[in-house]
């Protein structure tokens, strides 16, 4: 195995050990972007992820006093994985690195098994000042792919329901169109630096065994002119800041520039609004080439932080 500088204990966590982790992300987060703002069900995802093997894909790295030092796992599917390693910022020993190289050479020998020929690995999100970090990255063969960003927006508790443009219609989602949900979200979010990796079945367990908090009411879809056009899904991400949290939100193409995207996130808006939600916040590729940026920004939100993603294409 990959070695830790000496005193440092490594062991394969659990969801059971999400408090300990928030704990040690939450100091990252102050350091980096100056608040807390990962949210324990962030960690709870994670080792609930249906391609996620807990004993595999994952590492805790404790330190003399016994604390969570650093944690490091991989995101997404064989093909398409997604590198994350996080360290206490008051920890002065080099742990990233050590991380980062566990984390590469499991979703290489993860490629292989699926019996891939090449893979691409992802890594980040990155603010721009955690120089160490990315220098960590960098090391390891990966190279700047583009930036992401945290948007959000303050809810007055005046917003309304839109009036959306003649021909439009948004609804609440029924039970049975959850398929062509996932298959739109799916097809929107193919080209971009953050794809959708939950299959149908997860997304439908997860609608079996709801998150406390989660509400059906803030999944959307849109119609034009009897045709289903968009649709958008909230979660409770953020429910402990009292923030509504946009999860995903799809247009497809052929419905696109006819303000569809703005009448489903209008309408999310005063959903979250009507609840006493404070804020809303999503998520977003800065180069989506749908134009989601710009969009986000034409309804008021703006970036809380940025960050930089990064890849490595690797021949197998």
């Amino acid at each position: 195995m990959t070695a830790f500088p000496a005193g440092f204990s490594v062991e394969r966590p659990s969801a059971g050990q999400s408090a300990e982790i928030l704990t040690m992300l939450h100091a990252s987060d102050v350091a980096t972007i100056g608040f807390p703002d990962f949210e324990e069900s962030q960690v709870l995802e994670v080792f609930a992820g249906e391609a996620f093997d807990p004993g595999a894909d994952s590492w805790l790295v404790r330190g003399p006093d016994g604390a969570v030092a650093c944690w490091g796992y991989l995101d997404g599917e064989a093909g398409d994985p997604f590198c994350e390693a996080y360290q206490d910022p008051g920890v002065t020993a080099a742990l990233q690195g050590p991380m980062m190289s566990l984390l590469v050479e499991r979703a290489i020998e993860r490629a292989r098994a699926a019996g891939l020929a090449e893979v691409t690995l992802g890594a980040g999100a990155v603010i721009g000042t955690e120089d160490h970090y990315i220098a960590v990255i960098e090391s390891h063969g990966f190279a700047f792919r583009n930036h992401s960003a945290r948007m959000t927006r303050p809810l007055t508790g005046d917003e309304k329901r839109p009036v959306p443009p003649d021909g439009v219609v948004i609804r609440q989602m029924r039970p049975e169109e959850l398929p062509l949900h996932h298959e739109m979200i799916v097809t929107a979010f193919a080209d971009t630096s953050h794809p959708e990796t939950q299959s149908l079945a997860a997304l439908t367990e997860e609608t079996v065994r709801p998150q406390p908090g989660t509400a059906w009411d803030e999944w959307l879809m849109a119609e034009v002119d009897g045709e289903i056009a968009g649709t958008l899904r909230s979660s409770n991400q953020s429910a402990d800041k009292n923030e509504g949290w946009v999860k995903r939100l799809a247009v497809r193409p052929a419905y696109r520039g006819r303000g569809v995207a703005r009448a489903l996130l209008e309408t999310a808006f005063a959903i979250y609004a009507e609840k006493g939600r404070v804020a809303v916040g999503l998520g977003v590729d800065t180069g989506n080439p749908t134009g989601a940026y710009r969009l986000y920004e034409s309804v008021g939100m703006t970036p809380a932080y940025r960050c930089n993603d990064y890849e490595r294409t690797v021949t197998l």
